[in-house]
């Protein structure tokens, strides 16, 4: 991927990618880039895990060489049918920003339920990003929870406070409580599925600063795993239309 059309290799991105990784020894620079370029194959060979890193690199850093590569898009779907025909626990996802990405395949459930709300929503958008950064080659599980979060208020604004266009969770958390009977639950009651939005509200420690030294800086990878559960068949609900204003 760091081949030009040209058939050579650039010694910039390839010294930036040698930083990147602190590599020590440093790349084999004695016959230029084409030996610093052999060096790295090797490496790469000998390591998988260091190799799904720089594959990593790569192609999060594809957008930023729009001189290089005519089509990021083509180049990550090859990418992807590579892994995808090898077997590989790894898939290649993007992000809405245009930037591709390494993350643990999603299968079984979570692949089912993700595909199960449009991918054309916000409340889909929001739980891949939580996806990525909980199962990517750097993850990032604040980020996560925040993200799986937002997924559930993106889902469950234009049914519980479709006129507030800031509405968090917090604020909808209170909106059920003060007047739960504007809405129906398909299953169960409308306080079962309150009680499992104050549980992911209530434990994103992090959500603020604050000065109690008992609180941790960040929640858990655990945590994060389970919060992104929760919001998953929480954003499934308001979004499949199980939990609806009464009529």
């Amino acid at each position: 991927m760091f081949r030009d059309s040209y058939g050579a290799i650039s010694r910039k991105r390839l010294e930036f990618l040698q930083l990147k990784f602190k590599l020590d020894p440093t790349l084999d620079w004695e016959f230029g880039v084409e030996s610093a370029f052999q060096d790295l194959r090797e490496r790469i060979d000998v390591d998988e895990e260091f190799g799904l890193d720089v594959i990593d690199f790569v192609l999060s850093h594809m957008r930023v060489y729009t001189d290089q590569y005519d089509n990021p898009a083509e180049l990550a779907g090859e990418a992807g049918q590579l892994f995808l025909l090898g077997g590989s626990a790894w898939e290649v996802n993007s992000g809405d920003d245009g930037s591709y990405t390494l993350s643990r395949r999603a299968v079984g459930p979570v692949k089912e339920a993700l595909e199960s709300i449009s991918t054309s929503t916000r409340a889909h958008q929001h739980l891949v990003k939580a996806w990525n950064h909980l199962a990517g080659r750097n993850p990032d599980v604040s980020a996560a929870y925040r993200e799986a979060v937002k997924a559930v208020e993106a889902a469950a604004k234009p049914v519980v406070l479709p006129e507030n266009d800031r509405a968090t969770l917090g604020q909808m958390i209170a909106a059920i409580k003060d007047k739960g009977d504007k809405w129906t639950a398909t299953l169960g009651t409308l306080d079962d599925v309150r009680r499992l939005m104050e549980i992911v509200w209530k434990a994103q420690l992090d959500r603020h600063g604050t000065d109690d030294e008992s609180i941790p800086f960040s929640v858990s990878a655990e945590e994060a795993d389970a919060a992104f559960a929760i919001c998953l068949n929480l954003s499934r609900l308001f979004a499949g239309g199980h939990v609806v204003p009464k009529i």
